[in-house]
């Protein structure tokens, strides 16, 4: 949940922008004069890194062949910390204490275990799927090119997309001690310029609207990245930037090429509720048209929960965030005849996955007692609930809460749940997600054509 957390109340606060609005609104806002002069001022930026993109970049490698079985990798939500910027101080603790759960404190080395596990894998591709640092902090996005370098020197193409926490973030800070000071984001350009020649290869068309661009994989498959982030509406995929979507489908339709498209916010609605905030707000005619390209699979991420939906013939892999436990990213295999295997993975350290875990219940207690604190139940019912919601939330996060909810079902501390705190909103949470719980998660085997 990376761009929400609960506060004392036991509701979802928005920490990050200042809303989403309706459909209609967007539309309104988009063809306001004023705007249209500021959107086409930025556009003007990217467009300029873009050109300089396409023209640079690493010597051109042969693409695989369209015979070629393949092996990607995708993660998403690394929300990396450069470690310049934290001392962990008091500041710096009372952040993580107050967060959804990331292991902040570690990241430097959940990215460092990630790439050597890409060294060791060595993926034709990884894609990172937006919120690459904890909140746009110029530096971090300066440390983790730099270190994401060493994949593309091994020969493995790396492709990035902005979230909703990398561009023009006023949130970005350093902490030190008892203090929290604000440091530079980057805009659009910037992002653009600090990740270019991180791949062996070209885009093969850039959107001049937006960082959303396509590129190749092999001979007869593309990736379609889309940046929901850079527009001039957060969240949102604007017409000239569908516009631009339609012509790269149509030109790879004729073609023969498969496409597999990438955003950070989701293109279905996985549950009810993670729909508003985590769903592009558009998302239904962004599928529509993905949908005539007979596209069949879209990656994305920011719910940070690991989630497989299907909508309209579309199916949305919501790869968990990596710097939440269980520490996951995606691994996805291509057969000779394009027939997708996604399978989720884990980094390998025990240690840090153990801090990860501890990191991640202890904020689910302390969120749970808060929720809990008005409510009269003996101190052992009240111990059973929060530790049946710690369990609930790790299952929730890691892609398996449908194994066991039958016997969630039976258990005591649910019935609490259930009788003596059903309006509260976490109890309205673990219900929503145990009542829609689906197996089969953490893979996916899809034909793409």
């Amino acid at each position: 949940m990376d761009w929400r957390r609960w506060n004392r109340g036991g509701r979802l606060t928005d920490i990050s922008r200042s809303g989403f609005k309706t459909e209609s609104r967007i539309k309104a806002r988009w063809r306001s004069s004023k705007e249209r002069r500021q959107t086409m001022r930025g556009i003007g930026k990217i467009g300029l890194m873009f050109s300089l993109l396409l023209a640079s970049g690493c010597a051109e490698s042969t693409l695989p062949s369209a015979a070629q079985p393949l092996t990607l990798v995708i993660a998403t939500d690394l929300h990396y910390l450069a470690p310049e910027l934290h001392d962990q101080g008091e500041r710096f603790q009372r952040l993580i204490e107050e967060s959804d759960g990331k292991l902040t404190a570690e990241s430097e080395s959940i990215v460092d275990q990630f790439i050597q596990k890409m060294l060791l894998k060595k993926p034709q591709t990884v894609i990172l799927s937006g919120d690459l640092t904890f909140n746009g902090e110029k530096l971090s996005h300066q440390k983790l090119a730099q270190k994401l370098r060493r994949l593309t020197e091994a020969g493995i193409d790396v492709w990035v997309i902005p979230g909703n926490h990398d561009l023009n973030n006023s949130a970005a800070a350093s902490f030190s001690q008892d203090q929290a000071r604000r440091v530079e984001s980057v805009s659009a350009a910037e992002f653009s310029a600090i990740y270019q020649n991180l791949t062996n290869r070209k885009a093969i068309s850039q959107d001049p609207n937006s960082l959303s661009c396509l590129v190749p994989i092999a001979e007869d498959l593309m990736l379609l990245l889309l940046d929901a982030n850079s527009e001039a509406v957060a969240g949102t995929i604007s017409e000239p930037t569908q516009q631009w979507i339609q012509a790269q489908l149509e030109q790879a339709q004729a073609e023969k090429q498969t496409i597999i498209s990438v955003s950070h916010q989701n293109l279905t609605k996985h549950t009810t509720l993670f729909s508003s905030g985590f769903t592009i707000q558009n998302a239904d005619e962004v599928r529509a048209l993905l949908k005539v390209a007979d596209v069949r699979v879209h990656f994305s991420g920011h719910m940070h929960i690991q989630h497989i939906q299907k909508q309209e013939g579309i199916t949305d892999i919501a790869t968990s965030s990596l710097s939440v436990s269980p520490l996951q990213y995606g691994l996805i295999t291509l057969d000779e005849d394009r027939t997708l295997h996604y399978q989720t993975q884990r980094l390998d350290d025990p240690e840090l996955k153990a801090k990860a875990k501890q990191g991640f219940e202890q904020t689910t207690r302390r969120q749970v007692q808060r929720d809990l604190t008005d409510v009269t139940l003996p101190p052992q019912e009240k111990a059973a609930m929060i530790e049946l919601a710690v369990m609930m939330n790790n299952e929730i996060f890691d892609g398996t809460l449908a194994d066991n909810s039958a016997a969630i079902l039976q258990d005591p501390a649910w019935l609490l749940w259930k009788n003596q705190a059903g309006s509260l909103f976490f109890s309205q949470y673990l219900q929503a997600m145990v009542e829609e719980a689906q197996p089969n998660q953490n893979e996916i085997t899809l034909a793409l054509r």
